[in-house]
């Protein structure tokens, strides 16, 4: 599903798919059905008098019931990026990155946000990318690309591509930038 932009570069559909939304909206959907289920469970055994074991069903079923909304929105995000899924493209100077691979904001060690920023930004040119590897196997397969621009190394992932996008996407970076895909020189004696 890659789309030639002509002189603007290639541009990658960059998402996980159905397998990932269909996930989460039969979780999201189970767990707050099986939720709202237990409010008139609830009810009819606070009426006959079994008031804690009625109360906590009920109250189980009203902080469970969101959960609907949540598997509703999973399907409008999947309907949503099937017609317009997030793009990673590749330019002739730049690798352009859409939200998802740009990572999440960095936080400290008691889970506050250091930043509003996400580690990588929104486009790597590629004179500033020192190497690239692919590494991992099966569904950790991946691109690892270092670059001037960020302490922490780009992570682009193969299962949030097709596969022949992913191949495409190495060889086209393979072509642009055929040094950082050079091996590692070795060091004498070592």
């Amino acid at each position: 599903m890659t789309s030639d932009a002509g002189a603007a570069g290639r541009a990658y559909p960059y998402w996980s798919g159905w397998h990932m939304v269909g996930c989460s909206v039969l979780f999201f959907g189970l767990f707050g059905t099986f939720a709202v289920s237990l409010f008139p469970a609830g009810y009819d055994r606070v009426r006959t008098g079994d008031l804690p074991t009625g109360v906590a069903m009920m109250v189980f079923g009203v902080f469970g019931a969101p959960t609907l909304g949540m598997a509703f929105w999973s399907l409008v995000t999947g309907v949503r990026n099937t017609f317009r899924p997030p793009l990673l493209r590749l330019t002739a100077d730049a690798l352009v990155l859409p939200a998802e691979a740009r990572g999440e904001p960095p936080r400290g060690e008691h889970g506050e946000l250091l930043s509003q920023e996400p580690p990588q930004p929104e486009a790597v040119p590629l004179n500033a990318i020192r190497t690239v590897a692919t590494n991992g196997g099966g569904h950790k397969r991946g691109l690892e690309v270092v670059h001037a621009l960020s302490a922490q190394p780009l992570r682009i992932e193969a299962h949030m591509m097709c596969a022949g996008d992913f191949n495409d996407l190495v060889a086209r970076l393979q072509t642009a930038v055929p040094t950082a895909f050079a091996p590692a020189p070795t060091r004498p004696g070592g």
